[in-house]
């Protein structure tokens, strides 16, 4: 592949996550970020995708029982899961370059 390629298509992946955070909204989509590397880029197929949202359904079922409200819903949750998911598809590399370009970080 030519380095005019590579340009080009690093370009088409920065449009695509950005079209993930118009997609998701800003707040699901950093957490989506926070969450995909907190677990591992390389963790994310299909089989950890379910695996999660079993957990999730799990632990709503828990906390209806014992009567637990949580601050995130079931739903939210699970819309992390899958931004994180679709995240996963691109390289770290070029996530590391939207994140610098596109994504704040105040501490």
């Amino acid at each position: 592949m030519s380095e005019c390629e590579e340009i080009k298509n690093a370009k088409n992946d920065i449009k695509k996550i950005r079209a993930l955070e118009d997609k998701y909204g800003l707040i699901i989509f950093r957490m989506g970020l926070t969450y995909l590397f907190d677990a591992g880029h390389s963790n994310f197929d299909d089989d950890y995708v379910q695996e999660g949202f079993k957990a999730i359904l799990a632990e709503e079922e828990e906390n209806k029982a014992s009567g637990t409200n949580t601050i995130m819903t079931p739903d939210f949750k699970c819309e992390i899961l899958l931004c994180s998911a679709e995240l996963a598809q691109f390289t770290i590399w070029t996530l590391f370059a939207y994140i610098k370009k596109y994504v704040a970080v105040n501490v």
